[in-house]
């Protein structure tokens, strides 16, 4: 078998998902787990959280490498750090006005 029947198999048997098909072993099928927080559920689903940072990770793709999105653990839940260089931009708790306030972050520091 072939590197590429091996490919192709592992995606067909993941409903052609990339990422199922080739999580890593840190991160599992789901890349974004490590950011999701359980404690925000209330406010903001699973599945509305992996759509906000769909979002946030595509719009820090396109702005560079110098960009990163930390998440730090609390007693009250994630906080999230959006940084460049290793200097924060913003911090950020999920709830349902998250991406915009990142993005937003984002596109000021950026302009600046």
């Amino acid at each position: 078998m072939s590197l590429i029947d091996i490919i192709e198999s592992k995606v067909i048997d993941n409903k052609d998902d990339p990422i199922a098909a080739f999580g890593s072993a840190e991160e599992g099928e789901d890349p974004l787990f490590p950011y999701i927080d359980p404690q925000a559920f209330e406010r903001v689903g699973v599945a509305a959280q992996k759509e906000q940072f769909t979002a946030i990770f595509d719009a820090i793709t396109l702005a560079g490498v110098d960009y990163y999105l930390k998440v730090q653990e609390t007693v009250g839940g994630k906080q999230y750090h959006l940084t460049k260089d290793d200097k924060v931009i913003t911090t950020q708790v999920m709830d349902s006005q998250f991406k915009d306030t990142i993005l937003d972050a984002l596109e000021t520091h950026q302009q600046s």
